[in-house]
C-alpha cells in the first residue's frame, strides 16, 4: 500500500478534507439524480437501486479489480489480498445493512419524515440481499470462491438489473410520455455529466479515506479480513452513507433506501463476483464461521421487523445500529486473526 504521507498529522488533515469533499459531492449527485429522474419519468427507487448504488459501490469494485489483477500478476500474496477485499466487501455491506440504515431511519424521524418500506421491496430486493449472501456462504464452504462461482454471481446480478429495467420501462410507457426538445435533451446530458463527475469525486474521496484509514491500522498485527471489515469496509460505505443522508434531507427517501438495498446487492454479487472471475479468492475462516452467518442472520431479523412495521421506526433504527456495534466488538475480540 502506498501511503499518502508518513505523518499521522498529515493523514488526519487529508482524511478530514476527503470526508468534506465526499459529503458535498454526494449532496450534489443526489440533487441532480432527482432532477434527471423527474425529467425522464424514472422512479426514485429505480435510480437508487441501480445508478446510485452502482456509482457508490465504485470503491468496492475498484478495490476488487486492483487486488485481483495483482493476484494474477503475482504482485501480492493471494491469501492476504483475498482476505482483505472479501473482508472489506462484507464489512461495507454489513455497516450499510445495519448501522447506516438505522442512522438514516433516525435522521428521517428527526427531519419529520418516515421511511416507508414497501413489501414488494422486501420480497424482491431485500430477499435477494439475503439470497446473495447465502449463495456466497455456500460457495465459501471449501474456502475458495472460484472463477466459475464468480461468474455465477455476476451473471445473476446482470439478470437482476435486466428485470429491474423491464419493470421500470413498463411504468414509463404506462405514464404520459414526456417529449423533450433540444434544450431539454442537452440539459439532461449536462446533468448526467455532472452526476458522473460527482461520482468520480466520491470515489476519489472514498479511496483517499481508505488509504488514510489503513495508515493508522496496518501497523498493528491483525488479520487482513479484519482490516477490510474495520477500515476499507467502513470507508467504502461512506458514499452510501452520504448519498442516503443527502437524499433524506432532500425529501427523496426512496432514493435513500433504494441506494442502501441496491448496494447490498451490488457489493457481493457484482464487485466480489467480478474480482473472483479474474483471480478466484481464498476465503479466511473468520469470514466463513462469523461474518457471513451474522450478515445473513441480521438481514433476516431486519426483514422480519420491517415486514411487520412497514416503516423504519426509532426502535428498529436503534436496534440495527446496536447489531452493528455488537458485530464489530465480537469480531475484534474473537476473530481478529485469519487462519
Amino acid at each position: 500500500m502506498v501511503y499518502l504521507s508518513q505523518s499521522p498529522v498529515d493523514n488526519t488533515i487529508i482524511g478530514i478534507l476527503a470526508i468534506i469533499l465526499l459529503v458535498v459531492m454526494a449532496d450534489k449527485v443526489v440533487a441532480k439524480s432527482i432532477i434527471v429522474s423527474r425529467k425522464l419519468g424514472i422512479s426514485q427507487m429505480f435510480i437508487g437501486l441501480t445508478i446510485i448504488s452502482i456509482g457508490t459501490s465504485f470503491p468496492e469494485i475498484t478495490t476488487h479489480l486492483v487486488a485481483s489483477l495483482d493476484i494474477v500478476r503475482g504482485n501480492i500474496d493471494p491469501f492476504i489480498a483475498s482476505s482483505t477485499v472479501i473482508g472489506a466487501n462484507i464489512g461495507s455491506s454489513m455497516v450499510q445493512q445495519t448501522f447506516i440504515t438505522g442512522l438514516v431511519g433516525l435522521l428521517a424521524i428527526l427531519h419529520g419524515r418516515t421511511i416507508l418500506i414497501r413489501k414488494r421491496l422486501l420480497k424482491r430486493d431485500f430477499l435477494l440481499v439475503i439470497l446473495a449472501m447465502v449463495l456466497l456462504s455456500l460457495f465459501s464452504t471449501d474456502r475458495m470462491i472460484s472463477r466459475v462461482e464468480g461468474t455465477v454471481l455476476v451473471v445473476g446480478y446482470l439478470v437482476y438489473l435486466w428485470f429491474l429495467w423491464l419493470e421500470e420501462n413498463k411504468k414509463i410507457h404506462a405514464q404520459k410520455k414526456v417529449e423533450l426538445d433540444g434544450k431539454g435533451k442537452k440539459g439532461i446530458l449536462l446533468d448526467l455529466a455532472y452526476i458522473s463527475a460527482g461520482l468520480l469525486a466520491i470515489v476519489y474521496s472514498a479511496e483517499t479515506i481508505l488509504r488514510v484509514a489503513e495508515f493508522f491500522v496496518t501497523r498493528y498485527q491483525i488479520g487482513g479480513s479484519l482490516i477490510g471489515v474495520m477500515t476499507i469496509g467502513i470507508a467504502s460505505a461512506m458514499p452510501e452513507l452520504t448519498t442516503s443522508v443527502a437524499a433524506i434531507i432532500r425529501k427523496a427517501t426512496s432514493i435513500s433506501i433504494g441506494t442502501l438495498v441496491g448496494s447490498n446487492i451490488t457489493n457481493p454479487m457484482f464487485a466480489l463476483g467480478l474480482g473472483a472471475m479474474i483471480s478466484s479468492y481464498a476465503v479466511p475462516e473468520p469470514v466463513i464461521v462469523y461474518d457471513l452467518p451474522v450478515k445473513i442472520g441480521t438481514a433476516i431479523v431486519i426483514m422480519v421487523l420491517l415486514w411487520k412495521q412497514g416503516r423504519l421506526t426509532r426502535r428498529e433504527s436503534l436496534l440495527m445500529m446496536g447489531m452493528y456495534l455488537a458485530y464489530v466488538l465480537i469480531r475484534m475480540k474473537y476473530f481478529a486473526v485469519d487462519v
